[in-house]
């Protein structure tokens, strides 16, 4: 993309999550599937686009000496359809925006974006189309996030799709899987496959904010473990449970489901 060879690409993590929130600080570009019925936003972060839009338009930007304070977690309407090598159409535009400001992004910053994500798509179907139209997500998205760095400069790609074009895409049978009985199965087995990070908080201690400020290392902070805890995702609490010790460590039993009327 870059058409250089002395840039080396870094996976850094990825997550994925079943949730779409209005993006705000990135400017996403939207896919339809020309033969299944869905919709897919990809989106890059700024400042890492403005560099590589310079760099494919043959501009010499520095991707080794970057503002380290930047954080890691990071114009014209093309519809033409989208191919394995990316936009069918669109000239070279060298890009004016400057790099640690995230302004708007220019048609040619929009045209390698795009191919960009074209790339990643591909990897999925190769039936995807630009589309001009706002994207609308009905029961559900999945969200996957990369974070990605180029020698010095960090950034992510975040790609949201569809729910049911997802699970149409992923199944080996398309036609049998459309049926509205078989989708909602396969996203009930999906959904439960998410991970789920449960927590509990086993002992709470005040202090006075003079005491705080006088703590030094090495003082110990007397407290003790509450006998039952609530157990919580995320802010929802789920089930109430004893601190009890198992082969040296301490664990949660379960002993009551917390109803939505206790929760309450």
């Amino acid at each position: 993309m870059t058409r250089r060879t002395d840039c080396h690409v870094k996976l850094l993590s990825y997550g994925l999550e079943v949730s779409y929130q209005e993006i705000k600080d990135r400017e996403p570009i939207c896919f339809t599937h020309n033969q299944l019925d869905g919709q897919c936003l990809v989106s890059i972060s700024q400042p890492l686009i403005h560099l590589i839009a310079e760099a494919f338009y043959g501009g010499t930007p520095d991707f080794s000496h970057r503002d380290k304070a930047e954080p890691v977690d990071l114009a014209d309407g093309n519809t033409d359809a989208v191919t394995e090598d990316g936009i069918a159409n669109g000239g070279p535009e060298v890009s004016a925006s400057t790099v640690n400001n995230a302004v708007a992004m220019n048609a040619s910053e929009k045209r390698v974006q795009a191919r960009l994500a074209a790339t990643l798509l591909n990897q999925i179907s190769h039936q995807w189309q630009v589309s001009p139209e706002q994207a609308t997500f009905g029961n559900g998205v999945l969200h996957a996030k990369f974070a990605i760095q180029i020698e010095d400069s960090h950034g992510e790609i975040h790609l949201h799709l569809d729910d049911d074009l997802l699970l149409q895409l992923t199944a080996q049978d398309v036609v049998t899987q459309t049926e509205p009985a078989k989708v909602e199965s396969l996203r009930e087995m999906h959904l439960k496959q998410v991970p789920l990070r449960l927590s509990a908080v086993l002992s709470r201690q005040t202090l006075t904010l003079d005491q705080v400020i006088n703590l030094n290392v090495g003082d110990i902070i007397s407290t003790e473990i509450q006998e039952v805890v609530d157990v919580h995702a995320g802010t929802l609490p789920l089930y109430q449970a004893h601190i009890v010790e198992r082969n040296g460590h301490l664990v949660l039993q379960v002993i009551d489901n917390i109803t939505p009327q206790e929760q309450h």
